[in-house]
């Protein structure tokens, strides 16, 4: 197959502008203008000013050369006009094409010692030494030296003696007359020196840069350090202060937002109780409610086999297993979030743009990745021991209500009695039984103020009021007080909460026991106490029930609890208002000692709240 070129004009200019010559001439191989110190290992600075200062040299040795050389030239000396020729025809070569300083590529060595050469034989004929253009060979032996080093330095030199050698016999001298003055011997020696004081230049310089390169990579290094550092160390400060999960997870959610600017933060934490992965931030996307691990996202699911975190750059195409959390994110950071051998979350971190993230965000992820894990494990275990601790609370809450409240009530109750006794004859003789007193005979009668049937009916129905507050009171200071204790097992109190509970609500309660004489530890068993307590209340105020059945079974270490009741139920699957139902107290009671709570009801069959860990062996 063949192509037509098209044809130039004949009549077309032969002249080509400069910059259209220039640029023919950079697009050959041998060198150009841009590349000419590219291969030096010298700052930015230097490189600058190499070529112009090469570049001068040249020109002003030539110029040297042939201004003394010029009336030799006009007065018919052919030696000297090839000793012109030669040296303006390099030069100018040289300032179009400059040699490639320092390049590995022989050829770009082997051009410069033609250089070389080339000044050496116009030098040599037009007499050695003593020749105008010796300066011009001591600048091509000097660029050598400076853009290579020492030995193509002395091989530069060598090079310009033998051309010299070769060519000092057609001048005017000879060989021996090379020599025979101070002047010869000081140009000999100062070309060695040429040599020498170029090379060293350039190993000063290398040096010198290499320094600052090795400085300012570690002022970079450092620096990069330095800054992820102080992010590590503000999240390591504010995130493990916040103690509670919700203060915990907002810290956290505030951090990545000023550290990534991202437009999706996606954070599910892992509920040991239910076997789930429950949201815990939702910043700019949707999540369900929950997730077993099968039904996860495809990147939370990846990242969860991943230790490390990853970087993803999402195409619009990406198919279902790479697609990002929130649909239309380009660009995203998954990491797991690990500690003490636990996973106990995901995070994923997005934004519309891509490639928003780059490796410096990937290093600060990995640094954080480890606060953020601590920080939420931590407000855990925080709210965990905070509920074992409020124990003591309790007993200490107990003591001031029955202190404080208790008294106060107490001498209300006391002072109402006395009022009415005192101001109401009937009211004394309806709380005494005793008649009513009769002033003496003779005696002006008692200066009694006596009010009306309405106010002592008002007064003895406030001091109604005020004993049915204590009596609520003392049940209250009685289920704080109450707990299971080492004497006090979880059998006995639930037996005796449930005696109780039956004789203040009417509502029949059975009570099986299947702990074959087993106890769990203290705080466990108190924490079910506590949860049967919420439940009972909750009957008691919400359910409409008529009976309570309630199970507590232990085997081999497992344990359930199992409280029913046939009131009016609810729709689980509706939801519930839970903190109306002191369902999150359970949850988290639960949570505390690592047990799942389980609640069924249906509306008009009643509601079974099932408390335990591990499995139980049920019959029919």
């Amino acid at each position: 197959m063949t192509t037509s070129q098209p044809r130039r004009r004949t009549d077309e200019p032969e002249e080509r502008s400069v910059n259209d010559t220039l640029a023919a001439l950079r697009a050959m191989r041998v060198g150009s203008f841009d590349d000419s110190t590219r291969d030096l290992d010298l700052p930015a600075w230097a490189r600058a000013g190499v070529a112009p200062a090469i570049t001068v040299g040249r020109w002003g040795a030539v110029g040297f050369g042939i201004a003394f050389s010029a009336p030799k030239a006009f007065n018919g000396s052919y030696l000297s006009v090839v000793a012109v020729a030669i040296s303006l025809f390099l030069t100018t070569w040289r300032t179009v094409l400059p040699v490639r300083l320092a390049s590995s590529d022989p050829r770009h060595r082997v051009s410069a010692l033609v250089d070389v050469a080339l000044f050496g034989i116009a030098t040599g004929i037009t007499g050695g030494l003593e020749s105008p253009f010796t300066f011009a060979l001591f600048v091509s032996i000097g660029v050598i030296a400076f853009g290579w080093g020492y030995m193509p330095g002395m091989w530069a030199l060598a090079t310009a003696i033998a051309s010299l050698l070769l060519t000092v016999g057609l001048s005017e001298n000879t060989f021996a007359e090379q020599a025979d003055s101070q002047r010869d011997v000081a140009l000999t020696f100062m070309s060695l020196a040429v040599v020498l004081m170029c090379a060293f230049v350039r190993d000063r310089l290398v040096d010198a840069e290499k320094g600052r390169g090795s400085l300012a990579g570690e002022i970079d290094s450092l620096s990069a350090a330095n800054e992820l550092l102080a992010l590590v160390n503000t999240v390591a400060r504010s995130l493990p202060s916040s103690l509670t999960l919700r203060e915990a997870l907002e810290a956290c959610r505030r951090q990545i937002s000023d550290s990534f600017g991202a437009r999706v933060i996606a954070l599910v934490a892992y509920d040991e109780s239910a076997e789930e992965w429950v949201p815990r931030l939702a910043d700019g996307c949707v999540l369900n409610p929950a997730y077993r691990t099968s039904q996860l996202p495809p990147m939370f699911k990846e990242t969860l086999s991943i230790p490390r975190p990853m970087l993803i750059d999402h195409d619009e195409d990406s198919d279902a297993q790479n697609a990002p959390v929130q649909p239309g994110m380009r660009s995203g950071i998954y990491a797991r979030l690990e500690t003490r051998s636990k996973v106990v979350g995901l995070l994923a971190v997005e934004h519309p743009d891509p490639n928003r993230f780059n490796e410096h965000h990937l290093t600060l992820m990995s640094d954080m990745a480890e606060v953020l894990a601590l920080t939420i494990d931590n407000a855990r275990w925080f709210g965990r021991l905070r509920t074992l601790g409020a124990e003591e609370e309790r007993v200490r809450l107990a003591r001031d209500l029955h202190d404080r409240l208790g008294q106060w009530l107490t001498y209300i109750g006391f002072e109402l009695e006395r009022i009415i006794m005192l101001d109401s004859a009937e009211g004394r003789a309806a709380l005494t039984g005793e008649p009513t007193p009769q002033p003496p005979e003779g005696d002006m009668p008692l200066n009694l103020s006596m009010p009306d049937s309405q106010s002592v009916v008002e007064l003895q129905r406030l001091y109604g009021d005020v004993q049915s507050a204590l009596d609520e009171l003392r049940e209250t200071l009685r289920q704080l007080r109450s707990g299971v204790t080492e004497d006090d097992s979880f059998t006995l109190m639930g037996q005796r909460l449930l005696d109780g509970f039956e004789q203040r609500s009417g509502i029949a309660t059975t009570f099986e026991v299947n702990d074959g004489g087993d106890r769990l530890p203290v705080p466990v068993e108190n924490e079910l106490f506590r949860i049967l307590q919420e439940s009972l209340n909750n009957i008691s105020k919400h359910a409409g029930a008529n009976s309570v059945t309630v199970i507590w079974t232990i085997e081999g270490g497992n344990y359930e609890l199992s409280i029913a009741d046939d009131g009016r139920g609810f729709a689980v699957g509706r939801g519930v208002r839970e903190s109306a139902y002191g369902l999150v107290g359970m949850r988290e009671r639960a949570d505390v000692i690592g047990a799942d709570l389980e609640i069924e009801s249906k509306p008009g069959e009643g509601t079974r709240i099932r408390v335990g860990a591990g499995r139980i062996s049920r019959g029919n």
